[in-house]
């Protein structure tokens, strides 16, 4: 069964990424925000336990003392909010060594079609800012169009149960294979 833990920066720390996004965003555009906060998403996609994820959560992707992280959605206030994910059949490399390091860790192999896949979250607030505004840092400035891809979310369209919810970018064709004969 899929699950996801979402790690952040503890609120009293600084989040670097965002004020770095913060200020391109301001000097490329001209848009301002207020905050910007990062959230880094694993969604495993393996028949693990949640104890297992647990212990990964812990032992492997969260840092106590900078970080806090949940198998749930964590709640980061928002105006907007960005996700960035790998398209589906995109090689994710640090998701394949999060998979070396879970196997490593609970003595499990994963099996075939199973795996982990990383995404980010961008919490971004600033009541002056559009949906145009937002698609434009999340096209121009985060997301590389051909191996990625974004959703946005305002408060509105944000359910804080589900979250983004479970997105695994797997190719999945539904295709027979025929054999046509083309006369020549």
């Amino acid at each position: 069964m899929p699950s996801r833990i979402e790690i952040t920066l503890s609120p009293e720390l600084i989040d670097a990424e965002g004020q770095n996004l913060q200020a391109k965003a301001k000097h490329y555009f001209g848009i301002t925000t207020d905050e910007i906060r990062t959230i880094h998403i694993i969604t495993i996609d393996a028949d693990l336990t949640e104890e297992q994820v647990t212990k990964a959560q812990s032992d492997i992707f969260t840092n106590p003392v900078t970080q806090i992280s949940s198998l749930q959605p964590l709640a980061v206030d928002f105006d907007w909010m960005i996700w960035i994910g790998y398209r589906p059949g995109v090689r994710d490399n640090a998701g394949a060594t999060a998979v070396e390091a879970m196997e490593d860790l609970l003595g499990i192999n994963f099996k075939s079609g199973e795996g982990v896949y990383t995404s980010k979250r961008y919490c971004i607030r600033g009541n002056l800012l559009g949906r145009d505004d937002v698609d434009r840092i999340a096209a121009e400035l985060l997301a590389n169009d051909i191996i990625q891809q974004w959703k946005i979310f305002g408060t509105a369209d944000w359910d804080p149960e589900t979250g983004i919810g479970i997105i695994i970018p797997k190719v999945l064709l539904d295709h027979t294979p025929t054999v046509t004969a083309v006369p020549i």
